[in-house]
Formats: C-alpha cells, sequence, structure tokens
C-alpha cells in the first residue's frame, strides 16, 4: 500500500454553487452570488443541461407571514407542491434572523410589528417578489425567490440531475463564463423544456506519498491545498483536473482533450509521469440533488474513479469497488 499511495494524486469537489443562465447577466444577482464564499475560489465550470422548472404563479401564496405555499411545473408537463418557511428559503431572512427559532418568534402571527407580502402582480414564473414590511415603521424591502431556492435549498428530488456538457477552467471565471461562445451555443440548442445552469466549482487535491509533502520524519500525509486556491502550484493542479475531467466526461460542448491519449497530454507528462505520480483519482459526487452531475458519454457509471497509467492500456475504473 504504502508504495502504492507514492504514485498517486487524489482529486475531490470541495465547493459547487448554480446560477441559471437566465440570470447570468442580471446585475443585481450576480452581484450578490459573487459573494458566496462558494465562488471565490472557484476554478473549475461545468455548463449543465437540466429540466426547466418554472413556477405557477396563480396557485402561489402565503399560508401566513412565514409559509409559501406554490407549484412547481418542470418540463411544462409535470407539477409538484410545495410548502415551506421562507426561512428555509431565502438567504436574507437567515442573515437577518440567524435561526428559525428566533424568526418563527419574531415573525409570528400574533406579533404585527412584521408582515409579509406576495406581489403577484410582480411575479412571474421565473420568479417570486416578495414585500418583508415593518408595519410601525412604514418601511418594507422586497426580496426574491427562483425555482433554484425551491429545488435547492429544500433539496427536492425532481430527477433533474445536471447533465455537465462543457467543462471549462479559469481563474477570471466569471469574465471568462458571460463572453464564452460556446455558452451561447449551448443555449440556443436548448429543446423545449429545457434550462441551462452554470456550476462554478472548487476541487481540492490531495498527494498520496509525493516525495516533496513529507513530514520531518519522512512520513507522508493528505495534504488539501484549497486555501491556497491563488498559487502557481494550485493552477498547475487545475489544469490537470480540467483535462482529466473533459477526458472521462467526454462533455457534449468540448472539443480538446476528449478523445486524446492523455498519456501523451504534455502537462499531464510535465506535472505527473516526470515526477512519477502515475495514478489519479478524481470524485466529482456530491450531497444534494442538484448536485449528481453526469454525462451521457462518461466513460463509466461512476462518479469517483481512477486512472492508472503503469498498465498497458489505461482505462478507467471505480475506485470504490476495486
Amino acid at each position: 500500500m504504502d508504495d502504492f499511495l507514492k504514485h498517486l494524486i487524489s482529486y475531490e469537489i470541495q465547493t459547487s454553487t448554480t446560477c441559471p443562465h437566465r440570470l447570468l447577466f442580471d446585475k443585481d444577482y450576480i452581484e450578490n452570488f459573487t459573494k458566496k464564499p462558494a465562488f471565490e475560489y472557484a476554478n473549475i465550470y461545468f455548463f449543465c443541461r437540466t429540466k426547466k422548472v418554472r413556477f405557477d404563479i396563480d396557485k402561489t401564496e402565503l399560508l401566513n407571514k412565514r409559509t409559501l405555499k406554490t407549484e412547481l411545473i418542470i418540463e411544462g408537463k409535470h407539477r409538484k407542491e410545495v410548502i415551506a418557511s421562507l426561512f428555509d428559503l431565502s438567504q436574507t431572512f437567515r442573515t437577518i434572523y440567524g435561526t428559525k427559532e428566533n424568526f418563527e418568534d419574531m415573525v409570528s402571527d400574533d406579533d404585527p410589528f412584521w408582515d409579509c407580502e406576495y406581489l403577484k402582480s410582480e411575479s412571474e414564473g421565473t420568479t417570486l417578489v416578495f414585500n418583508q414590511v415593518a408595519t410601525h415603521l412604514n418601511t418594507k424591502f422586497d426580496f426574491i425567490l427562483t425555482p433554484e431556492n425551491i429545488e435547492f435549498d429544500l433539496d427536492i428530488d425532481l430527477d433533474n440531475p445536471p447533465e455537465i456538457v462543457y467543462v471549462g477552467q479559469s481563474f477570471r471565471i466569471l469574465d471568462r463564463v458571460q463572453t464564452h461562445k460556446t455558452l451561447n451555443k449551448a443555449v440556443s440548442q436548448l429543446k423545449d423544456g429545457q434550462d441551462l445552469r452554470l456550476y462554478f466549482t472548487t476541487f481540492k487535491f490531495a498527494y498520496g506519498g509525493h516525495r516533496d509533502f513529507a513530514d520531518l520524519e519522512g512520513n507522508v500525509s493528505q495534504m488539501w491545498m484549497s486555501e491556497h486556491g491563488k498559487t502557481k502550484e494550485f493552477k498547475s493542479k487545475i489544469d490537470l483536473v480540467e483535462r482529466f475531467l473533459i477526458h472521462f466526461l467526454r462533455p457534449e460542448y468540448n472539443e480538446q482533450h476528449v478523445n486524446s491519449d492523455i498519456k501523451k497530454d504534455s502537462r499531464v507528462k510535465e506535472l505527473l509521469l516526470e515526477n512519477e505520480v502515475s495514478s489519479v483519482w478524481i470524485n466529482f459526487g456530491m450531497h444534494g440533488n442538484g448536485f449528481q452531475f453526469w454525462s451521457p458519454n462518461q466513460s463509466l457509471k461512476s462518479d469517483f474513479v481512477g486512472f492508472d497509467f503503469e498498465i498497458q492500456n489505461p482505462q478507467y475504473y471505480d475506485v470504490l469497488t476495486k
């Protein structure tokens, strides 16, 4: 086992956050989106095809100051009723009130200080608009909910796993995707009932026994590098995971690295083979229904795969079952 570990580098998704394509150029939405901690070091991005999910605004109402009832329309034909606390759906409320207990207490039906209004006339299938009202102060602020708030914050299973159609990497990731020609192509080829979402993803990586990362006694342990996400070392390793993700998933709109001989790739040879790192593990599995990434072209049905350069005809294998 020790000898095997001397030749391993392992990748794993650390964080991933999603942005619907329809909101990618919405200034207010993007300003708040880029403040998310999960976005700060995002370096790999996925374009994903998903089912279109919309609200039925005629079947949307507030049951009280704190509880939303709505109905989702999936692909224009399937429906799902949802009843949920606004606290669970809105980061604004979680920031203001801190805990659900505080929210339930301060926005109770018995206390007239706070009220909430559903603005049906300003809402649409992709956005529900509300006013949170401080009645005694005669002040209010707007907040919105999207179908993604329902799907992700409640982790509802809508049988809607994101199909990866493009993988890229950048350390100026927002500028890159907003001007990406392939993004326009992917959107233009969507069928009825389909949507496109962007996932901004951070990978962490670990060496298994690499000689440069031993302690003073010569012992080697996993060394996660995500906190150094802007370093040259980190950037070179992200170069690699992009190549292996494309090579394994073979996304519809990627052209480079899809059918190439990965052993002959210049960066693979420079960073792995010449440093005696001959095994790569990639884990892109995540918890949550909205993060079950897949591609119809992937080399095998697994989200935790290995690739071993030491065998004559290397192929991907399922790390958990080998």
